[in-house]
């Protein structure tokens, strides 16, 4: 008998696609509406100590997906288990619940540095939730509960727009934060509500091998994409950091409306595909980049018009002299991240993990040098150098894929 869940946890469709386009334009609205909000609303030290709770969020949020979404996936595939039914639920939350925690503290400290201990107890607190609330939207995406999952995005955007009409009709700018958290708080009520307690026990003999290592570079990643807002905080360089921040979330924000809702059919599929050999993977890899490179350029073209322009007068014009250096980074990191998730269905996990190692050793190291020698100018420089070699070194690991695939069936 087919149910209704059955429909909507098929294969990638145009429909499921649309779906999550809407739902991951939903939660990127209420993201875009809170980061904007706050923009206007805060002083820019204190949207600068934001910025480092947002940073460190999203730092955690790619460790916890690592843990308890994309590991399970890559070690259902290799035992021939759909990512449907993958998810262990009780070992997502334990790490999500963990990453949560250490993210909290993280937060409190580096921003409490400065003595605004109750401001920096808030940031962390939001940073934390953030981090909690999007395990349930992600286990409903990867089960392919796409409308469930837009009904959660719905349920932030509302919130953000509440936030964004209080403070234009006069409300203390000290309620931002408690909205917000307030909202996360009723996103996460929701998702659980919606999840159920549906879960999976099967498992590979290498499961915890393939999860510590995804998990390890997803940290790796996250600090490597969050490195340079962080450095220049801790230069106390509040304009550069409120500059950068913009740049991610207020230019590029639409870009990652698509990105973010597309890449995990896109991770699916590749796991589908696998068994037809690497070829399969790489024709879906290079449409999927050259969709991001297009997407990303028409964001940074209007963005960068409309803060010269129209908004040149206002906080976000704060982002201007990073639109080029975020825009290449972000380019370069999809690219990578497009590289190593086809590879990874093919090689062993310990080359996956070196790679992502290398690339951000190389990426913080260079930062930090780039910042401490040469400040805000010196941090550009060396994002757009880094771009470069990143991409070029992404290309080169999909040139070699189906080289490999040639060798191996010869």
């Amino acid at each position: 008998m087919t149910t209704s869940a059955d429909v909507e946890n098929s294969s990638v469709t145009r429909a499921s696609v649309l779906i999550r386009t809407l739902d991951q334009g939903l939660w990127s609205l209420g993201f875009f509406v809170f980061n904007v909000t706050a923009g206007v609303s805060l002083t820019v030290s204190e949207f600068a100590s934001l910025s480092v709770g947002a940073a460190l969020g999203f730092i955690a949020v790619g460790t916890s997906r690592a843990w308890g979404i994309y590991a399970p996936i890559v070690d259902a595939a290799k035992i021939g288990v759909r990512p449907e039914d993958s998810i262990d639920r009780w070992s997502s939350w334990r790490g999500t619940i963990a990453f949560a925690t250490v993210v909290a503290i993280a937060s409190f400290l580096w921003i409490g540095r400065g003595g605004e201990w109750g401001y920096a107890a808030a940031v962390a607190a939001l940073a934390a939730t953030m981090v909690i609330s999007d395990l349930p939207r992600q286990v409903l995406i990867i089960r392919g509960s796409y409308s469930r999952a837009a009904l959660l995005a719905a349920l932030y955007a509302l919130g953000a727009l509440v936030a964004a009409g209080a403070l234009a009709l006069g409300v203390d700018n000290t309620a931002l934060l408690p909205i917000w958290f307030s909202t996360l708080l009723i996103v996460l009520a929701a998702g659980l509500v919606l999840c159920g307690t549906s879960t999976s026990t099967t498992k590979s003999d290498s499961h915890f091998s393939i999860a510590w290592r995804i998990t390890a570079e997803a940290i790796y990643l996250g600090f490597g994409s969050q490195i340079a807002t962080l450095l220049l905080y801790l230069i106390q360089d509040d304009t550069a950091t409120a500059g950068i921040r913009f740049a991610y979330s207020l230019v590029f924000a639409p870009a990652f409306v698509i990105i973010q809702s597309i890449q995990p059919l896109i991770f699916k599929q590749f796991a589908t595909l696998s068994a037809q050999g690497t070829r399969a993977v790489l024709a879906v890899s290079v449409r999927w980049n050259i969709a991001v490179a297009l997407g990303l350029g028409a964001c940074g073209l209007v963005g960068y018009t409309a803060l010269s322009t129209v908004f040149s007068d206002i906080g976000p014009a704060t982002a201007l002299p990073y639109v080029v250096p975020v825009g290449l980074a972000i380019l370069s990191a999809q690219t990578f991240e497009v590289a190593l998730m086809a590879t990874r269905f093919f090689v062993g996990p310990v080359f996956t993990h070196r790679a992502r190692l290398a690339s951000v050793l190389i990426d913080v190291g260079s930062q930090t040098i780039g910042v401490f020698v040469g400040g805000a100018a010196g941090l550009v420089w060396t994002l757009i150098v880094l771009s470069a070699l990143r991409i070029t070194v992404s290309v080169a690991m999909l040139v070699v894929l189906p080289r490999r695939d040639r060798t191996e069936t010869s």
